[in-house]
């Protein structure tokens, strides 16, 4: 699924970009380079996070809420727990986000009819609109930080980054086989 705001993607191509930098270079040079490039994508995971903030600030949204909201638009009538689980946040945190946004008139949330406990969410037409405008930015930004970085530079770093994804999912289930 081609997600235009993915994070993970982002990671990817401007991990590429900062590790051609050579006051980059230079300072991680020390490192091995496991450690370098787990800096490196924490690095520009923080700058997109940072630039992704600035630039929607004009559009009175965070990154949280931008996750939320583009949660809620991919999955129409989703729990407040399970968005939780999208979003990698906990349930209270969910709640306080919906609970801003609702009153922004970006989404509504009305009782799940299988669990009258439960509340289910959906995007009204202002969130869309706001989704579509969010997004604009986010494209803005990758376009920003992809300058210089060919196709074919991308492709590798997301293969590389989703390896990693990987073994690191592999290994978080094999550990909770070993706990149960």
């Amino acid at each position: 699924m081609a997600v235009a705001f993915d994070i993970i993607s982002a990671l990817i191509i401007c991990a590429t970009i900062i590790s051609t930098h050579r006051k980059s270079h230079r300072m991680y040079a020390e490192f091995p380079r496991s450690v370098r490039l787990g800096y490196i994508v924490h690095e520009v995971s923080r700058l997109l996070k940072r630039r992704f903030e600035e630039a929607a600030r004009t559009y009175g949204i965070t990154l949280p809420q931008w996750r939320t909201l583009f949660a809620v638009t991919k999955h129409e009538g989703i729990s407040q727990v399970s968005l939780a689980g999208f979003v990698d946040t906990d349930p209270m945190t969910i709640s306080g986000i919906l609970d801003r946004l609702e009153k922004r008139g970006l989404v509504e949330r009305y009782p799940d009819p299988a669990d009258s406990r439960a509340k289910l969410a959906r995007v009204t037409p202002a969130g869309l609109e706001l989704v579509k405008a969010a997004r604009e930015v986010g494209l803005s930004i990758y376009d920003e930080a992809l300058q210089g970085v060919s196709e074919k530079e991308q492709d590798q770093v997301a293969a590389a980054l989703q390896r990693i994804r990987d073994n690191l999912s592999a290994l978080g289930a094999e550990q909770k086989e070993l706990q149960e």
